[in-house]
């Protein structure tokens, strides 16, 4: 996983399966009534049941969310939490399936109730935390597709893509959801509609008592993770989220180690990685921290455990309840995580296709200019090409290995704190000091160590809590090659133009050591049409964006060449959140007054803004001419 060691823990039986769908009967309604769909193999009943399968993502319980208003008191109407107008301008799909989503939640959004025999045995094991696994009542929680299924629009057409990033403004949807609850505990006219709604006819003074007992407690829960995810300097907005800060905090905070540290913010934004050819490579994540494993066949079919592992630490980060202060690794840590469905979501993942651009609607394919732009992409630069790092599939191709290219951050160029990030987050030990990490008997320092270890004993310790579907996983061994290019002797300054000095540190600190966490991965292009924005964290808007220089750089050298005042460079200032696709520069239109958020890669100063860098993947883009430059996104359609 994210640790480069092996972790090894015996699997046993119990492994099941929820199988996912294949061409059920349907009800009559159909997720393609209202949306143009493009052919990515899946069925209908395989897209449902992607958009509603529950991982064990826990954010609200079902009846608050249905009584949960929107924050604020604006204009004194009462607006619920989920109203629709209200989830289109945070940017999450409808799903108006009334058959499998009868609570109207967006796409994405899911009900999760525990009934199995594993919560009765975990109740069993650990009565003190029996309420919380169990969920006497269901809860709403995430699953993959709300952060993995997108939609453009193009002349009044709207055009579904599965598999793509999201452009949902994660960020504030969990703000607004903290200050909601903090707004029903203050207003006690809002109390009083939520605790009508919530407990109907069963209000007594002591059940109104203990609700408000229950929010306060959700309220100091979310406010401490809002504490240990704020990045004042850097917004998130649309269409990205620090992913792995937000899973690495979590991890932090289940500790409950009265002390702990905060030595890294969550103030690294990505894009959402677009998740098609995932079962084919050999590391996920952009900076390629989920390795694949080996496969196992069981009841017919394969599962990967590298993937289940990936999933679980995902599942974890986005609000499943886990317990690790209560127990050790090798006894399994009781959590809400849903180790089957995660199974079967991910198999049916490996049937999914990239998607093909659409004529019809986005128009047609100069494929004459198209064959030019292929010359381009694959013509060498001292010595090097765009196909040597990016390998051709066809969309269709859903078997075969994918070629992963890992590229040390110092050659790469690009914003370095996705990786840097992760690679130094640290947290006090608490219950995870002197555990064990790897099957080299290498143990979590008992004071504090690397949050990341941490992660790799959380996610284990969660597979293994589930008796019944997997009580074991084996993490694989990480061998990605690396190799640090820059003369560091002729570097003058670190993150130029930075006055943070923390910043720049950890920056030089990530620049100028090897190891297999600092780096990013270079993947097949097939569908990258459907991605935008681009680079990892989303600082660029449009593929022909992309292929023009940026000013910005991670480090100064004595022998930079700056570029002309006039010269044609990334934007560093854009709209973000518009599904309305452009389809010339090959994105969406980032026009400011068409779009809900401003990307800056500066602040209102012109200092650079970490972990908004547009700079880095810069190889030849400068000496390409305005041709070749429409060629080759002419050709990047075709992958």
């Amino acid at each position: 996983m994210i640790s480069r060691h092996v972790i090894g823990i015996a699997l046993a039986t119990g492994l099941a399966a929820i199988a996912a769908p294949a061409a059920q009967a349907q009800s009559g309604w159909s997720v393609c009534r209202d949306v143009e769909c493009l052919d990515q193999g899946w069925n209908d009943a395989q897209r449902r049941w992607w958009y509603t399968t529950t991982q064990g993502s826990r954010l609200l319980p079902l009846s608050w969310m249905r009584a949960l208003e929107q924050p604020g008191d604006g204009d004194g109407a009462i607006r619920a939490f989920l109203d629709r107008a209200y989830m289109d301008e945070l940017g999450y799909i409808a799903n108006p399936d009334p058959v499998h989503n009868p609570e109207g939640l967006p796409l994405g959004w899911v009900v999760d109730q525990d009934k199995t025999l594993d919560a009765d045995l975990m109740c069993d094991t650990f009565p003190e935390t029996c309420d919380a696994l169990t969920m006497r009542e269901p809860w709403v929680g995430l699953t993959c597709s709300a952060c993995h299924t997108n939609e453009i629009t193009h002349q009044g057409r709207r055009l579904r893509v599965e598999g793509a990033p999201t452009l949902a403004d994660f960020q504030r949807m969990e703000e607004d959801l903290l200050q909601a609850l903090k707004d029903t505990v203050a207003d006690r006219d809002r109390f009083d509609r939520f605790a009508r709604a919530v407990l109907g006819s069963d209000q007594t003074i002591d059940g109104r008592d203990s609700l408000e007992l229950q929010l306060n407690e959700q309220i100091v829960w979310q406010q401490a993770l809002a504490d240990k995810n704020a990045a004042p300097k850097v917004r998130y907005g649309h269409a990205r989220l620090d992913a792995q800060g937000h899973i690495l905090n979590k991890v932090a905070l289940t500790i409950r180690h009265p002390n702990q540290i905060t030595n890294v913010l969550a103030d690294a934004p990505a894009s959402y990685p677009h998740i098609w050819n995932t079962s084919q490579q050999d590391q996920l994540q952009w900076n390629g921290i989920a390795p694949r494993m080996f496969k196992i066949r069981f009841l017919g079919e394969n599962t990967e455990l590298g993937a289940l592992v990936r999933n679980t630490s995902e599942v974890i980060g986005v609000f499943a309840h886990l317990e690790t202060d209560k127990s050790k690794v090798l006894r399994g840590y009781p959590s809400s995580a849903r180790v089957r469905e995660l199974i079967s979501l991910e198999r049916q993942l490996e049937s999914l296709q990239s998607p093909r651009w659409p004529e019809e609607m986005l128009g047609a394919i100069d494929w004459d200019l198209a064959a030019r732009g292929r010359e381009v992409f694959t013509r060498k630069i001292d010595g090097e090409s765009c196909a040597d790092c990016h390998s051709h599939m066809a969309p269709t191709d859903t078997s075969s290995n994918m070629k992963i290219s890992m590229t040390p951050l110092a050659e790469l160029g690009t914003d370095v704190f996705t990786t840097c990030n992760t690679f130094l987050h640290r947290s006090k030990s608490g219950n995870f000091g002197g555990q064990l990490v790897d099957t080299k008997f290498t143990r979590i320092d008992r004071d504090e160590d690397y949050t990341r270890l941490m992660l790799v004993n959380a996610t284990v310790g969660t597979i293994r809590g589930k008796l019944f579907e997997v009580l074991a996983a084996i993490l694989g061994e990480d061998d990605r090659p690396s190799g640090i290019r820059t003369e560091t002797g002729l570097v003058t300054e670190y993150l130029p133009g930075v006055s943070d000095t923390k910043k720049k540190a950890d920056a030089e600190e990530c620049l100028t050591q090897e190891h297999p966490l600092l780096a990013y991965k270079a993947r097949s292009l097939n569908g990258i049409w459907a991605t935008a924005p681009y680079l990892h964290n989303g600082s660029v808007p449009t593929l022909y964006d992309l292929l023009l220089p940026a000013r910005m750089r991670n480090v100064a050298t004595a022998l930079d060449a700056e570029l002309p005042e006039d010269a044609a460079t990334r934007p560093e200032v854009f709209g973000v959140g518009s599904r309305e696709f452009d389809p010339v520069k090959v994105g969406f239109v980032s026009d400011l007054d068409q779009n809900p958020f401003t990307f800056r890669a500066r602040g209102e100063d012109g200092e650079p803004i970490p972990g908004n860098f547009n700079s880095g993947h810069d190889y030849g883009t400068a000496g390409l001419s305005e041709e070749d430059r429409r060629a080759l996104v002419e050709y990047l359609k075709t992958l």
